[in-house]
């Protein structure tokens, strides 16, 4: 891999308050998930399952349904963590800010799994911006932390984030997931045994949580992942 060649001077990577980020994903992730309503079909369909499944037989965990219809659309990973939420902070909360509880635990897990990436790939000797003659330039863990805060902000400004993020749906569970098996894939580059599992946790849940062209999708990719980069 060729080195970067980007000029930068220590001022000009200034990483945000690490309490300040943790407050950004926070109120990012709470923001809009108690007190209201579901917002669409899919919002409210995501939560009829889940009660179905609270407050179901152990037929209805094998085989996650919305008024005996199976749903088959995507795995039934989501709706076990919404339903046992329910079960758990029922008593305590409504049933639907319960189950967003686990909404809010998929998003703020996602967060830190980007972070951490793009914070291993932002040390890495390939990527350190051009040395100066007499210092000045960033150390690599200075940034990486700017390389990794800007992706975690560029990750909450997208503009689908905004409402999937809080849904009772499956497509957050299927981000954590990716988000997961993203952190195996550059955790491999130093570390390859803890790489793979990292890779092989994520592999194994999304096969719980997405349908299977999802995975053949994410299969597929990261073979020629591996094949065009020799890190991996």
């Amino acid at each position: 891999m060729k080195s970067a060649v980007v000029r930068l001077t220590t001022s000009a990577t200034r990483t945000l308050p690490r309490w300040l980020l943790l407050a950004i994903c926070m109120v990012y992730a709470v923001t809009g998930l108690f007190g209201r309503d579901p917002w669409k079909n899919e919002d409210a369909a995501g939560f009829g399952i889940m009660w179905t499944l609270a407050n179901g037989s152990w037929q209805d965990w094998l085989l996650p349904n919305l008024a005996g219809k199976a749903i088959t659309s995507s795995g039934p990973l989501s709706y076990w963590l919404g339903a046992l939420s329910l079960r758990v902070f029922g008593p305590w909360l409504n049933p639907i800010g319960a189950t967003h509880i686990v909404t809010a635990g998929l998003l703020c897990m996602s967060c830190a799994f980007v972070w951490y990436s793009s914070y291993l790939l932002g040390r890495r000797a390939e990527v350190q911006p051009f040395k100066y003659a007499f210092g000045g330039e960033p150390s690599s863990r200075d940034y990486g932390r700017t390389l990794a805060d800007g992706a975690l902000l560029i990750l909450l400004g997208c503009f689908g984030m905004a409402e999937r993020s809080h849904e009772t749906t499956p497509e957050i569970t299927q981000l954590a997931c990716i988000t997961i098996m993203l952190y195996g894939l550059i955790r491999s580059i130093d570390k390859p045994k803890q790489g793979a599992l990292w890779w092989g946790l994520a592999l194994g849940l999304l096969l719980l949580a997405a349908n299977p062209a999802l995975l053949v999708a994410l299969l597929l990719s990261t073979a020629v992942l591996m094949l065009v980069t020799r890190e991996l």
